[in-house]
């Protein structure tokens, strides 16, 4: 039976377009049409620049009027503020799931994100992207983020599976008109976390520095299934240290990024002891890029090349009670070389062609070892990425814009050994290969329509931990691991009811074939491929009203993931989100809402409620300064998540409840 509450999202999203519609002035088409392609603009959807409704894709942008005025402290509070998405928690990441459905155990593998174009997820390993503390960059550099929902494989290539997120920084974007900023703040748990910004110019040489910290002292929690008492909140502390640095010349730009954070794991996962402090992960992040980006008189060039190298530790001090025994570690660095040329051309004005190509080098260097370094094994990969794509946008008349494209991927490796006790293997060579194709048509009937109908596909190559991971134990490699393939098909309408409202619907239907499961062979785990195709359903709405500084986005989501006739684990069949801002000079008050249905591991028996969990935030700005005061979860109704299979016994976790965070900043 529904739920009385399920449909109130809903209900508030919709109301408020009848009367909205009816008290609206008057304004002439080409005012409207003017109005909403001049809003918000992007460039994640095609490698180029657009507004949001022409774009061959379903996006959104958040801006930074709209990330500080809710004082957003990760990326993945910003993204949870999007409909369609929503947030899963397990004390050690922030990991998102999209459309309803998060696959338990995976972190970000299926969402590309990007700083500034630059690909953040880790190419070895377990390819994650990071969207909690481990970001790096102050939302309160952030010019906007741009948002794909659906894949993005026929330009991205691999990872850009259910989502693609670009973070476009004020340094990029060069907005960041201030020479000096810096910011502090604190909250509960212990929270401290600051920043500083610098900008200056040397003659026509443009440099951006910042530099930041944070350090959270932890929650006491409550893990019943592991002890009686609370888990003390020291198991749960984590600290991070960062670094962003751009240098621009023209078309020429220099930009390199460190990062450092480290997280006890307070539900002590691969059998950990409970209330061990010694308990850890810690990501470590090294990347730059030169990128160049010349404007001919019929062709838009850009040119990169980049490196990156990401290290991931980790230590487990085990629990003979919960079958493990001594001290495990896993020590996990990967660094990786590439370039990427495109050439945007313009052919006519009906006719733009985007041709590209993006050659990647990864070198992974794993080491595990367990029972007190009586097992050591090691696992070295080289592997080769390639990416070759096209794109065609034809005009064939104003109403109409037509985008067909397709890539060209290949996984190949080099070297591939795995060495247990002095003894190496090594391991079967397969190369992998991927076509993606994408179509698109947009129509814009009238000044306030819309309607775009896209198609398109995503592929992610099995990661070196699935593929190749062996510990000598408890699990063993499965080489002949294939990639996971999505196609989406989706229809959107978007209309302008008047100056200040504007609403968007979608149907969506997804097909899944090949995940990658972790399955069993005799006694050793290994990762498979699912043989049973996965169908998934959304139905979405959004709805954005703007007036006298006041500003109203709702969104709603159904959703249905299906295998073998079976709902999917962790699936929400609905979630929204209601946020408010009023604006007042410089004068800022928001309210946001999320709500998440309940959701269910029928493998482990385990159902957590819905949830609505709520954030406020007020802040004041002056021409030198400015504070500000957020609330987390104001009503303090504490969301439950689902975790993975490595925290058994434990099934869920809950998150701290009601969080308080002052802040205050300089500009000079």
């Amino acid at each position: 039976m529904r739920r009385p509450g399920s449909l109130l999202p809903l209900a508030l999203v919709l109301a408020a377009l009848p009367l909205a519609a009816q008290t609206a002035p008057t304004q002439s088409a080409a005012d409207l049409l003017e109005e909403i392609t001049s809003t918000e603009q992007l460039q994640a959807a095609g490698k180029a620049a657009q507004d949001v409704t022409s774009a061959a894709a379903d996006v959104a942008v958040l801006t930074s009027r709209d990330l500080k005025a809710l004082g957003y402290r990760t990326l993945g509070d910003a993204l949870a503020g999007v409909q369609g998405f929503r947030l899963n928690e397990d004390r050690a990441y922030q990991d998102m799931g999209i459309r309803g459905l998060y696959i338990l155990d995976d972190q970000n593998t299926r969402i590309l994100v990007m700083l500034d174009g630059h690909v953040l997820n880790s190419p070895g390993d377990v390819g994650s992207s990071k969207v909690g503390e481990d970001f790096g960059l102050p939302l309160e550099l952030v010019d906007h983020i741009e948002i794909v929902r659906g894949p993005a494989s026929s330009l991205y290539g691999n990872n850009a599976f259910l989502a693609l997120v670009n973070v476009v920084s004020k340094a990029s974007a060069q907005t960041q008109r201030d020479t000096f900023e810096a910011a502090a703040s604190a909250g509960s748990g212990g929270l401290l976390d600051s920043w500083a910004s610098l900008r200056g110019k040397l003659g026509d040489t443009l440099v951006n520095f910042n530099v930041g910290g944070f350090q959270r002292q932890g929650t006491a929690i409550s893990a019943p299934d592991l002890q009686a008492a609370l888990v003390p909140a020291a198991t749960d502390r984590e600290d991070r240290k960062n670094l962003n640095l751009r240098v621009q010349n023209g078309a020429l730009s220099l930009a390199g990024f460190y990062l450092d954070r480290t997280q006890r794991l307070a539900l002590a996962p691969y059998q950990g002891m409970i209330g061990d402090t010694g308990n850890w992960y810690q990501n470590r992040r090294l990347g730059g890029e030169l990128r160049w980006e010349p404007h001919q008189d019929r062709v838009d060039w850009t040119v990169r090349l980049y490196g990156d190298r990401a290290e991931f530790n980790g230590d487990y001090n085990q629990d003979p009670a919960r079958g493990g025994g001594g001290l495990s570690t896993d020590r996990d660095p990967t660094r990786s070389l590439g370039a990427e040329v495109q050439a945007r051309i313009f052919l006519s004005d009906k006719v733009t062609l985007t041709l590209g190509t993006e050659q990647q080098r990864h070198r992974f260097n794993g080491v595990s070892t367990s029972n007190g370094l009586q097992s050591v094994v090691q696992t070295d990969a080289v592997f080769r990425i390639g990416n070759t794509y096209a794109e065609a946008e034809w005009h064939p008349a104003p109403a109409w814009t037509f985008v067909a494209g397709l890539q060209d991927a290949t996984w190949t490796p080099s070297t591939l050994r795995n060495t247990a006790g002095g003894v190496g293997t090594g391991l079967a060579q397969d190369s992998m290969h991927r076509d993606t194709p994408r179509l698109s048509a947009i129509w814009k009937p009238n000044a306030v329509d819309v309607v775009k109908v896209l198609y398109g596909q995503g592929f992610r190559f099995p990661t070196v931990y699935e593929r190749y991971y062996n510990d000598g134990q408890s699990q063993e490699a499965n080489p002949a691991l294939s990639p996971e393939v999505i196609t989406s098909t989706q229809a959107i309408w978007s209309h302008k009811w008047s100056p200040h409202l504007r609403t968007q619907v979608s149907a969506t239907d997804l097909r899944w074939d090949n995940l990658i499961v972790s399955g069993t062979d005799e006694a050793m785990a290994e990762f498979q491929n699912a043989t049973d195709r996965i169908r998934g359903r959304a139905y979405e709405a959004e709805a954005t009203w703007r007036l006298r500084g006041f500003e109203l986005y709702g969104g709603w989501g159904w959703y249905s993931w299906v295998q073998t006739g079976q709902t999917m684990p962790d699936v929400a069949s609905q979630t929204a989100v209601l946020r408010a801002i009023q604006r007042s000079g410089e004068f800022s008050v928001a309210l946001e809402g999320h709500y998440v249905s309940a959701r269910e591991n029928a493998a482990t028996q385990t159902r957590v409620p819905g949830n609505v969990q709520m954030r406020a935030s007020v802040r004041m700005d002056w021409p030198h300064a400015w504070g500000q005061l957020s609330v987390e979860d104001l009503a303090d109704t504490r969301r439950q998540d689902l975790v993975g299979p490595e925290y058994t016994p434990v099934n869920s976790t809950t998150t701290d409840g009601r969080r308080f965070l002052a802040t205050v900043g300089m500009r000079f």
